[in-house]
């Protein structure tokens, strides 16, 4: 967004004034004289030409650059209040509202809409500009001079909005504006004198924008963009917090494992972050991560007609970090409840609705299931496979076995093979943005007939694997937790296995590249290998929040995206 901040605006090119000119504009003035000589001497524009001079316009519509000027005419606003106002809000609301670059006369129907200098779009018809009527029209040495029956309307963009004032919104404005810049245009600028060897600016022009834009992929500052926010007041914020906090607890110093096939073959490498600001910094990054809706994309088009007090009816809603996560999709259930209560108030790019409780589901958002594939070789990688080989499989629609019911994750998994008919084969795969948090921990087996239509069920064999898990304790040391007794699948159809609980002291999401990791380790003794066998068919592994695991298991009707969530492929 570029904005002019002090006194000035941006210059570019001008039109000529031929091109948007017509003989048919009403003389209320001297087309030899500019705006400013034009204003200031008509009986009709006393008060607009007191605010002009008040904000400095004045000058700058006495210089050569080309605008047309929406000016309303005496005692169809109120003066008293804008009069009355800062200097600042005088220009954003009012004054920057009236002028915009450029010669237009007439409306036309190639350019239906007309940004004013704050950059607020207005519909231009014929005889009206943003529903206004329109008085007379003069044609001037620098630009066309409109005059209106009344002051063209103001909303402030969502952006704009995230001040405290009819809100108590102290807390998301502190975090938003945090993350502000703001940097001269000199290009832009219009130089003024040298002064003690600095250049000065007759018209200073600032490109300003917010470093949260991309992470959160919501340009909630642009004018012809159409978003809704969730904002939290200062209530909800501090609630939300409490909660969210939990999730991000964090050492100074702890130990990453590498190359774990073996206790005696791994690395250990010593990591030191600054857990004071990570953990500020994750919490409220998370904390509004999926506050914002892109209302032209999917069933988000509701939120246009959404009012106070309604209900909302979608099959889904998808957030904007949802091209960043590939997820922040939450169902009608969920979707509904993050509006109750919330009040709307209309912007010009959309709409926010403020909450005095953010009623988002933690696994929603703020601590989501972790799905990992197996076969991606980032968290499965060669040195962490022992006695034996991984082989990454594909099974399509067409190639699968039509006899094994349901799908396979990604099309494709993980083949853990032996190296030897005499040994058992172990995995480590290690566990990206776990949050310190109690998990149930899942693994998907695939059986081995999967693509075999003419294998017999007698020869189908389950693994038998023990299972460990390593972590960080809370003063940063690496542990080893063994799941109780061993784990084995149905080696009939593709099989969900319950591992077990476990709760991470620490959070390890926003440390970089370093993770935990669970080893799976076949457990087949020579006399066994009738029974069971020694290679491992692996799916994925999910870490579903133990929050969420017992509300499903409460409401088995419960509709949910195991999508949602972190899914690595």
């Amino acid at each position: 967004m570029t904005a002019a901040l002090t006194v000035g605006v941006l210059t570019l090119a001008c039109s000529d004034w031929d091109d948007h000119y017509d003989a048919d504009i009403t003389a209320i003035g001297t087309a030899s004289s500019n705006l400013w000589e034009n204003i200031s001497t008509n009986a009709e524009l006393s008060q607009f030409t007191t605010l002009l001079q008040k904000t400095g316009y004045d000058k700058v519509l006495a210089e050569s650059q080309t605008y047309t000027v929406w000016a309303p005419k005496d005692n169809t606003f109120d003066f008293n209040y804008y009069n009355s106002i800062s200097t600042e809000k005088l220009l954003r609301e009012f004054i920057l509202n009236h002028i915009s670059r450029y010669n237009y006369a007439l409306a036309d129907e190639k350019v239906p809409t007309i940004y004013m200098l704050n950059e607020k779009a207005m519909n231009f018809t014929s005889g009206q500009i943003g529903g206004v009527n329109i008085a007379k029209t003069l044609g001037t040495s620098n630009g066309v001079l409109q005059m209106l029956d009344g002051k063209l309307p103001f909303l402030y963009n969502i952006y704009e909005s995230l001040e405290p004032g009819d809100f108590p919104i102290d807390s998301i404005s502190n975090y938003f504006h945090s993350y502000d810049i703001k940097v001269l245009n000199t290009a832009k600028s219009v130089q003024g004198p040298v002064v003690d060897g600095q250049i000065t600016y007759l018209d200073s022009v600032f490109d300003e924008s917010n470093r949260l834009y991309p992470l959160y992929y919501a340009y909630i500052n642009r004018e012809d963009s159409n978003y809704t926010m969730i904002v939290p007041t200062n209530e909800a914020w501090t609630k939300a917090k409490e909660t969210v906090s939990k999730y991000f607890n964090y050492v100074d110093n702890f130990t990453f494992v590498e190359n774990t096939a073996t206790n005696t073959n791994r690395k250990e490498t010593p990591v030191e972050i600054d857990a004071t600001y990570l953990r500020d910094s994750m919490i409220n990054y998370t904390l509004v991560q999926d506050l914002f809706y892109n209302n032209n994309l999917y069933d988000n088009q509701a939120l246009n007609n959404l009012q106070t007090g309604q209900t909302l009816h979608v099959d889904s809603l998808v957030g904007t970090s949802y091209l960043y996560t590939g997820r922040s999709t939450v169902y009608s259930e969920d979707a509904a409840n993050l509006f109750e209560g919330a009040i709307r108030v209309d912007k010009s790019n959309g709409a926010i609705f403020v909450t005095d409780s953010l009623r988002m589901r933690t696994w929603t958002s703020w601590n989501p299931p972790i799905k990992v594939e197996a076969e991606n070789t980032t968290y499965t990688q060669s040195q962490n496979v022992f006695n034996g080989t991984a082989t990454a499989t594909n099974v399509t629609t067409g190639t699968q076995n039509p006899a094994v019911e349901g799908a396979i994750s990604n099309n494709m998994y993980m083949l853990i093979t032996p190296s030897s008919t005499a040994t058992n084969p172990e995995v480590d795969i290690y566990l990206p943005h776990v949050r310190s948090t109690a998990y149930n921990i899942y693994a998907v087996f695939v059986p081995e007939h999967i693509t075999n239509i003419y294998m017999s069920e007698e020869d189908l064999k389950p693994s038998r694997l023990e299972v460990r898990i390593n972590y960080n304790d809370e003063k940063g040391a690496v542990k080893e937790y063994r799941v109780p007794g061993n784990i084995e699948n149905n080696p009939f159809k593709i099989d969900t296995v319950y591992i077990g609980e476990f709760e991470f002291p620490v959070a390890y999401e926003g440390t970089g590249e370093y993770y935990p990791y669970i080893r799976l380790m076949s457990r087949v003794s020579s006399s066994q290998t009738k029974t069971y066998t020694r290679s491992m068919r692996l799916d994925c592994l999910m870490l579903i929040p133990k929050e969420l695991d017992e509300y499903r298991k409460e409401r088995p009707d419960y509709k949910y995206y195991e999508g949602s969530g972190y899914s690595y492929y």
